[in-house]
């Protein structure tokens, strides 16, 4: 008994608690040199898995579809076009990350008429520990001998009796003891805040971000994250905004506020996007008299995966643009129930492409708000998977904010005018005064001088005036 009760605790102290997955980026452009502006706007992103015996590297689309940890065919676009088709089979080819269950031994068939097998998995923790488990999975028996992807769905799904063969990602990693909570959280490098207009990253070799399962950020960075700060908010990747809005004082009629937004999360789009309202607002603030000036230029641009076209606004790289987006309004997300602001300042919106700075905002048509990959590099969010929340950290989210925020001149960040200037004004307010002093002194010097001078030079044409008297007049005593 007492053997037994020490297994337990030594499975509860070493079992693993979390899960990573480092995914990487993958579109229909993954093998052009040159990448177009359409490739970053929806995307695939994959994490690579090794699973079977002999043991191999499997590529898992990570998804929010409401779908079964399932292996299906590869799918990289929508489109109806067989030369899509064909760049979809060369990438195939090229990246050899495909699964086939008739060539690996450690296959097992469980109930073929409902698509259940299983197979030997290697995981990892976040200390790089190897996790060997055997796990189940779904598939059509039809295509047991092609080439087939995994799919790691993250959207809530209801369980229901009649759906028992059924594998569901989450259900299965919890049934397994692989974690031991079922929360997700997407993590990138550290923001980068030094940055001067960034261009738009197209090396999809490169590991984007990971995923992590298992557990909240305060649990496995309690170093970065702290449980007191944690905010949960009901959603599923979907957040209730009380306003979004602009505001900037230096341009007239410089304002927009759409208030009472559903706001959409999307891992897999590199821009956020807008509505109908907002881009007309900002083009009317904004963008009209660059377009005017042939500065800038609103392109109609082919999604690569879905079929639709999307408006973007792009501009030259000078000088001159980059002054002016000094004057571009700061974009606000204000949830006032829970006290939290999103924000994105100019520098935060526009990268480069082709040495061209693209407006990271978006229209297509009928579009509502929807927040990219932008939103979570910036904000750390994690998910709730049972509890169907979205957590934020309050000092995470109020740091970042006030490293960010760019507050105008005289100006509070309510946009109304302010008694107390900024540093930036103060600094240039001081060597204005110092100037003007040094000029003033300069002139009152010059001005003695010339004064001293004057009154020398008189002195001595009186002093001559009276020697010239003495000369000429003689005075006689009679």
């Amino acid at each position: 008994m007492l053997s037994f009760i020490l297994f337990i605790i030594f499975f509860q102290i070493f079992s693993p608690k979390n899960l990573v997955f480092p995914f990487k980026k993958l579109t229909i452009e993954y093998l052009n040199e040159t990448k177009s502006i359409g490739d970053f706007i929806n995307f695939h992103i994959y994490t690579n898995i090794t699973m079977g015996t002999p043991p191999k590297t499997v590529g898992h689309f990570i998804r929010r579809s409401n779908k079964e940890f399932y292996y299906d065919n590869i799918q990289l676009h929508g489109h109806q076009d067989k030369n899509f088709d064909l760049i979809q089979k060369e990438i195939e080819n090229a990246l050899q990350i495909y699964y086939n269950s008739e060539n690996s031994s450690s296959f097992i068939e469980i109930e073929p008429y409902y698509g259940l097998y299983s197979d030997v998995y290697y995981l990892y923790d976040l200390n790089h520990k190897e996790i060997n488990s055997t796990l189940e999975y779904n598939m059509n028996p039809m295509e047991k001998s092609e080439k087939l992807y995994g799919t790691l769905d993250l959207y809530y799904h209801w369980n229901y009796p009649e759906y028992e063969y059924e594998v569901y990602l989450f259900d299965l990693l919890k049934d397994k003891n692989l974690i031991e909570n079922k929360y997700f959280t997407f993590i990138y490098e550290d923001y980068d805040l030094n940055y001067t207009f960034n261009y738009l990253d197209d090396d999809y070799n490169k590991i984007l971000g990971k995923l992590i399962i298992g557990e909240y950020p305060h649990e496995f960075a309690p170093e970065k994250y702290k449980e007191e700060d944690k905010i949960s908010i009901n959603g599923v990747f979907s957040l209730y905004i009380d306003e979004i809005k602009f505001n900037n004082p230096l341009v007239n009629n410089s304002n927009f506020s759409d208030k009472y937004v559903s706001l959409d999360l999307r891992f897999d789009n590199e821009f956020i996007i807008g509505t109908y309202q907002y881009m007309n607002a900002i083009n009317n603030t904004f963008f009209k008299e660059l377009i005017e000036k042939n500065i800038c230029r609103i392109d109609n641009v082919s999604e690569n995966i879905y079929i639709s076209e999307d408006s973007i606004f792009s501009c030259e790289n000078n000088d001159i643009m980059k002054e002016k987006l000094k004057s571009f309004p700061t974009l606000y997300f204000i949830m006032k129930s829970k006290n939290l602001t999103f924000l994105f300042n100019y520098k935060e919106l526009f990268k480069l492409h082709n040495n061209r700075l693209y407006f990271l905002i978006y229209y297509s048509k009928y579009s509502t708000w929807k927040l990219g990959e932008l939103f979570f590099r910036k904000y750390i969010t994690s998910f709730g998977y049972d509890s169907k929340t979205i957590i934020f950290y309050k000092s995470q989210v109020d740091e970042i904010n006030k490293k960010t925020d760019i507050i105008y001149p005289n100006v509070d960040p309510n946009g109304k005018p302010s008694g107390n200037p900024n540093d930036d004004n103060n600094d240039k307010n001081k060597t204005l005064r110092m100037v003007l002093e040094i000029l003033g002194g300069v002139f009152i010097l010059a001005a003695i001088i010339v004064i001293i001078h004057l009154v020398i030079k008189l002195k001595a044409r009186r002093k001559k005036r009276a020697d010239e008297l003495k000369d000429d007049y003689e005075y006689i005593v009679n």
